[in-house]
């Protein structure tokens, strides 16, 4: 019984970081929060954890993981085209508006930087994959493979950034904005 306490001990003290770092942000999460949310000892993180930052790479790892499990699943799908691009869409905003605060710890702050190349490369092929195609006429989807893939990662980092950038009050607003945006493009409406 120890053994699977132990296997799970990580998955909730990550849980429970994913919660304060997106709260109140990494710069001011201290482990003691983290452990007081996970009802843990400190010490305990640190038999996991070598640290803040090692806990937050953990932490934004098992986000992206958890996101693209998701987005990958979809890609899969034998739905419609419109029906997978829409659930993309309401996937992808979703994410966007529930882990703002470790997107801005990722692009923020200068030793966290680096988390985010690997991953938004995976995602911008998953998004490839359900972006309609050339003969859709839409804005994503027209020009070569290389000019396709180009826009969409533009695309990406843009709203990425723009929803990092906005200001705390208009944070909602900016995400249903970009949304509309995107659900537009997309559609070719």
């Amino acid at each position: 019984m120890a053994r699977s306490k132990d296997k799970e001990k990580p998955v909730q003290i990550i849980d429970a970081a994913f919660s304060v770092f997106g709260d109140i942000g990494y710069e001011a999460t201290l482990i003691r929060d983290i452990a007081d949310r996970a009802g843990i000892s400190s010490g305990t993180i640190y038999t996991y954890f070598k640290d803040k930052k090692d806990l937050f790479r953990a932490t934004v790892e098992e986000g992206w993981n958890r996101f693209l499990a998701q987005i990958r699943a979809l890609a899969e799908t034998g739905e419609p085209a419109e029906t997978r691009v829409q659930k993309f869409v309401e996937i992808g905003f979703g994410n966007l508006k529930h882990s703002l605060p470790l997107l801005r710890g990722m692009l923020f702050e200068s030793s966290q930087e680096n988390l985010l190349q690997g991953k938004l490369e995976e995602f911008c092929a998953l998004a490839e994959r359900l972006v309609p195609t050339r003969r859709d006429r839409t804005p994503l989807s027209a020009g070569g493979r290389r000019s396709r893939r180009s826009l969409i990662r533009l695309t990406v980092v843009g709203v990425l950034f723009s929803a990092a950038l906005a200001e705390p009050s208009r944070v909602d607003a900016e995400i249903d904005g970009l949304k509309r945006t995107i659900t537009f493009m997309l559609r070719g409406e």
